[in-house]
């Protein structure tokens, strides 16, 4: 009787000691989202804060010919302005890799690549990226970002940001007929 009650006593303590080891990783790693989560939102807002200053010729969607424009985005991709907007993405895009949940984590990843290729998108059609859409666009991830982190339902995407994907996985895929027909 001795010895089988010192092995229930080991089976229910070696029991408890698994237990109490995963909810302890498991807070660890909600403690380790909920830091990258905070620290994506930082970023964010560094994003929406330097839109700001995005020089007005590249806001207005518009030049003289369809040769000009390209050209202007050309300066805008390798202007100061975008160098310090890029500075921007690689924390961002390293703290949104971290979410688990795989829905929220998709969306803003697109919603990253979309706007660090703002110029890209403009080129294929010019005012797609203005200003005010990329801060739409940083709005719709911080409030996805704040339902998730409330544990609320995370918000259907807005027409405007659907557009804009379509938008970018057609360039996407243009993109990659074109390298197959030259290849």
């Amino acid at each position: 009787m001795g010895l089988g009650g010192a092995l229930v006593g080991a089976a229910l303590s070696f029991q408890g000691t698994v237990y109490q080891q995963k909810k302890l990783v498991g807070e660890r790693r909600q403690a380790a989202e909920g830091t990258a989560a905070a620290a994506l939102v930082g970023e964010l807002i560094r994003m929406r804060q330097h839109l700001a200053a995005m020089p007005a010729e590249y806001d207005r969607g518009q030049a003289r010919d369809r040769i000009a424009w390209v050209g202007l985005m050309t300066s805008a991709r390798e202007s100061e302005w975008h160098r310090g907007f890029e500075e921007i993405f690689a924390p961002a895009e390293a703290a949104a890799r971290t979410l688990r949940n795989p829905v929220l984590r998709e969306r803003l990843l697109h919603v990253l690549t979309m706007l660090d290729n703002w110029w890209a998108l403009n080129t294929v059609n010019p005012g797609a990226m203005t200003k005010r859409s990329m801060r739409e666009m940083i709005n719709h991830a911080l409030e996805w970002l704040g339902a998730w982190q409330r544990e609320d339902p995370i918000p259907e995407p807005e027409t405007s940001y659907l557009r804009t994907y379509e938008l970018w996985q057609q360039t996407q895929d243009d993109r990659v007929l074109k390298k197959r027909r030259q290849g």
